[in-house]
């Protein structure tokens, strides 16, 4: 994370599965949220609750399914295991 958490009230997923719980229990939220991994640098990203799709905020690039999503996140090895401990997620609406 470069030595620097999140500055507004964030969210502390150690797995996935976490993340992609929280996200499927928005209701019918759209949501704006920045991920911070351990290593690289954070993204910005927006959640539809209505379509279940993640878009990345600064190309436009949509993940497939919100477990891609997770997985990219917690930067997954080709098995799905995730490579990191933990993503702090920062709600940005």
């Amino acid at each position: 994370m470069n030595g620097s958490k999140p500055q507004k009230p964030h969210i502390l997923f150690r797995t996935p599965e976490q993340m992609q719980r929280y996200l499927e229990g928005a209701g019918r939220a759209e949501l704006r949220f920045r991920a911070y991994p351990i290593s690289g640098q954070p993204e910005t990203f927006n959640y539809s609750s209505r379509e279940k799709t993640v878009a990345r905020e600064t190309d436009g690039m949509a993940f497939d399914s919100l477990d891609d999503f997770t997985c990219y996140a917690f930067q997954c090895d080709s098995e799905g295991y995730p490579n990191t401990e933990h993503v702090y997620l920062e709600v940005l609406n």
